[in-house]
């Protein structure tokens, strides 16, 4: 029989217990499961392996080449046989942890998992797991972005591109305010923003559910989206060190949740930044995500339409 809904009550209960590990996102099968945990590369990914709509030992094989990521396999089949085991490992598995191991102790259990992870050279605590077709990634705030706030690694062919491009304003653009406007209504979220950021500001281009039209730098949460390069989801900004006391999370708007995708141009220069945010803790599926990166995509082939301009 299947136990999947049971493991994931039953985790979902320890993680709940746990100030390390938080839920924030789900999807549905093997391939879309690969793909999120290629774009948000979390440090640790926990795969049920026998699962009732996802195969735990083909999404191990689809993300063995992934080395930086701690794969942890669950499953009582594994924990009784030598064999199994062995191959899981040689197919990149960095444990094999029983699942009454996490019902007799989830301390214990945690503690397993962390070890792995230790083992890789993982400082911060990411957790992107899958149980019963589900996959869920959560983090531990840390104390890097405390001081400032990221910069891209080709920030000055950026605010190059941007400035060429007369992107840092606040002036509406229809095609941009279609595209937010159709973000916020199929995704669900209150608020949609497109952002560029220049030197020192976050120019506010198209919004929906926000009133306001820039903000200082050091403020925009868009830093983090367009200097990963890849999807950016926070669940809950009051819990997380580097946005705590930001005054748009501690006063108005308000923000809590926040999920970002970069807008690249044809030629990889990021130069602006998609997202949704809401004003109270919630899970991002794969939906947005994939939502947001579809339409940020769009928005990269408009901006690459336009001329460049003598700064």
């Amino acid at each position: 029989m299947d136990d999947s809904w049971t493991i994931e009550a039953l985790l979902n209960s320890a993680l709940s217990k746990r100030d390390d590990f938080r839920v924030v996102g789900y999807c549905s099968d093997v391939s879309v499961a690969a793909e999120m945990i290629k774009r948000l590369m979390p440090d640790i990914v926990i795969i049920d392996l026998c699962m009732a709509y996802l195969d735990g030992a083909a999404l191990l094989n689809a993300i063995r080449d992934l080395g930086q990521v701690c794969k942890i396999i669950v499953s009582d089949h594994s924990a009784r046989n030598a064999l199994l085991t062995t191959k899981l490992v040689e197919a990149g598995a960095a444990a094999c942890l029983a699942k009454s191991d996490l019902v007799n102790d989830a301390a214990a259990f945690f503690d397993r998992v962390n070890d792995a992870a230790a083992r890789l050279g993982s400082q911060d605590r990411h957790y992107l797991g899958t149980f019963g077709g589900k996959a869920y990634k959560s983090f531990t705030p840390g104390a890097a972005g405390t001081a400032g706030f990221p910069r891209p690694v080709d920030e000055q062919r950026r605010l190059r591109r941007i400035s060429g491009k007369r992107l840092a304003n606040s002036v509406a653009e229809r095609q941009f305010d279609l595209i937010t406007r159709h973000v916020a209504k199929v995704t669900a979220y209150p608020t949609c923003l497109l952002t560029f950021i220049d030197e020192d500001t976050q120019w506010i281009k198209s919004s929906v559910g926000f009133g306001i039209k820039s903000t200082p730098r050091d403020q925009a949460i868009c830093n983090y989206t367009i200097s990963q390069g890849g999807a950016f989801v926070v669940v809950d900004m009051a819990a997380d060190t580097r946005f705590a006391a930001n005054p748009l999370v501690t006063h108005g708007p308000v923000i809590r949740s926040y999920a970002g995708h970069p807008v690249l141009g044809a030629d990889g220069v990021i130069v602006g930044a998609l997202c949704v945010i809401d004003n109270r803790v919630r899970t991002v599926s794969s939906h947005v995500l994939d939502q947001l990166a579809g339409m940020a995509a769009i928005v990269g082939e408009l901006i690459d339409q336009r001329p460049l301009l003598a700064a």
